[in-house]
């Protein structure tokens, strides 16, 4: 057992387990509105949306400060704590006895999905290094996907158990696991680690730095685009070849699975030698021919799942850009900060793919469409100036050696002065 909690591929999936259940705050939601909506009748039928989206909506206001405590406090520290509030959260959500009530847990529990989301992406970059650390990134991108495919594999679930609350009592007990395995074999931060430089000026080095900003903006196309086609695919493809919402929605599953293969062949390729300049154009091509033909030609249904399938695994490859975060970070004391700020910004386009689709879509307007999906594939493109660079950066290193150079030190420093 002590070797086994030692093992930094253990310590990694248990990192990376604790990520998927902070995105599954969102997701763990998404099967059971239906149920929600019966049981507490909100007056005003749209407010169910907001039980899925709250917790969303705390990463999009939160992460930027909650980096700061990451480097303020540990990582470590940090992701405790943010998985005991998902915990208690949770346990808000089965016994609210009102509407209201619900609405205040769900958010509550954001708080902690964003305390460990952040907490988590920089204690891999800390107990990694080298080619490690690029697959543990790649395989950390995959951890919002990873997120919905479990929901809707386990929806029969909560109905045989009789009630919504099912869901969430099970997301709670493997929180709880997680978080002991995690108390037993994730290491404390090194007194070098502690006595490293003022975190303020670390988060002042982040919001000068120009780099967090552009693969921020590249991640926020990419995710606009990708919760607003997997929004609204459903609704579109039903209305548009006359087939069943259910179908649709079933066959998302294997969507999401393709943007996990996407997101981990971006650490295999990365560490094979291939040029980040080269994934990233190549998803994003692929992207926008995929939509094209989803959107803008009568391909058929069949046809129209397979180009969201090829959307989704290309959308996996800009996803998994991820393993660019050491390299944007401009010094090893703000990676807690620049990973906030990244997902921060990554948030704001998980808010705006799915109404704005659902807008586009109403108003009948292809044209409007294609030219929304256009706009965002060039913001894909921002984070350019780092896939055609990040082959010059130094490899990067693991923060319990502190003599070594830190990944991002020679590109940050090019790129602010």
């Amino acid at each position: 057992m002590s070797t086994l909690i030692k093992n930094i591929n253990f310590r990694i999936a248990v990192t990376y387990g604790l990520g998927v259940m902070a995105a599954m705050t969102v997701s763990e939601a998404v099967t059971e509105l239906g149920n929600i909506a019966k049981e507490f009748h909100p007056d005003d039928p749209s407010k169910i949306g907001w039980v899925m989206s709250l917790p969303s909506l705390m990463v999009a206001l939160g992460a930027l400060l909650a980096g700061f405590f990451v480097d303020r406090f540990g990582d470590r520290r940090v992701l405790f704590t943010g998985a005991l509030v998902i915990i208690v959260g949770d346990l808000f959500v089965m016994s609210a006895p009102s509407f209201e009530v619900l609405l205040i847990a769900r958010a509550f529990t954001g708080i902690g999905y964003v305390m460990t989301a952040v907490a988590a992406v920089t204690l891999l970059m800390r107990i990694t290094s080298g080619k490690q650390r690029t697959m543990a990134m790649a395989l950390w991108s995959t951890f919002v996907p990873a997120s919905f495919i479990l929901p809707f594999l386990s929806a029969g679930l909560s109905a045989h158990f009789g009630s919504w609350r099912a869901a969430f009592t099970g997301h709670t007990l493997v929180t709880v696991i997680l978080l002991l395995l995690a108390f037993i074999s994730l290491p404390k931060r090194t007194e070098q680690d502690k006595t490293t430089i003022s975190r303020t000026r670390g988060l002042a080095s982040v919001l000068r730095s120009p780099l967090p900003y552009l693969l921020g903006l590249s991640f926020g196309a990419d995710a606009f685009l990708q919760t607003g086609v997997i929004a609204s695919l459903a609704h579109y493809l039903s209305d548009r070849y006359d087939v069943s919402q259910m179908a649709v929605s079933h066959l998302n599953v294997f969507a999401m699975i393709c943007n996990t293969v996407g997101c981990l062949l971006v650490g295999f390729m990365l560490n094979r030698g291939v040029r980040a300049v080269a994934i990233g154009i190549t998803g994003t091509v692929l992207m926008g021919l995929a939509a094209l033909a989803l959107y803008a030609m009568p391909i058929g249904f069949s046809a129209s799942i397979a180009a969201s399938w090829i959307f989704m695994l290309a959308s996996g490859l800009l996803v998994g850009m991820w393993a660019m975060l050491p390299v944007v970070a401009p010094s090893r004391e703000s990676t807690g900060a620049t990973s906030g700020l990244v997902t921060q910004i990554t948030l704001v386009g998980v808010f705006l793919g799915p109404p704005m689709f659902f807008k586009a879509q109403a108003m009948g307007s292809m044209s409007e469409l294609t030219l929304i999906i256009v706009l965002a594939l060039v913001l894909c493109m921002s984070a350019l100036p780092i896939w055609l660079r990040s082959h010059q950066a130094k490899p990067a290193v693991a923060a319990d050696n502190p003599e070594q150079p830190f990944a991002g030190d020679s590109l940050a420093s090019r790129s602010n002065g």
